[in-house]
């Protein structure tokens, strides 16, 4: 098990914020077919710096 951000679609504005602060630049990836963004689990460290900034909590850390 290891510890990833996650999305949740429904909340998310695709504001980019996230993108804008997490410190590595492959994790998320903005669809624009859905105007949202997406996690890559491989590449996320579960740091929380996107949670911190998401002004929807449509992110979370947590288990996978």
């Amino acid at each position: 098990m290891y510890v990833t951000a996650k999305v949740d679609e429904p909340k998310c504005i695709g504001c980019k914020l996230c993108i804008v602060a997490c410190p590595d630049p492959n994790v998320f990836t903005f669809l624009k077919h859905t105007k949202k963004v997406s996690v890559n689990v491989a590449r996320c460290k579960g740091c929380g710096l996107c949670v911190s900034v998401c002004p929807k909590d449509a992110l979370s850390v947590g288990n996978v």
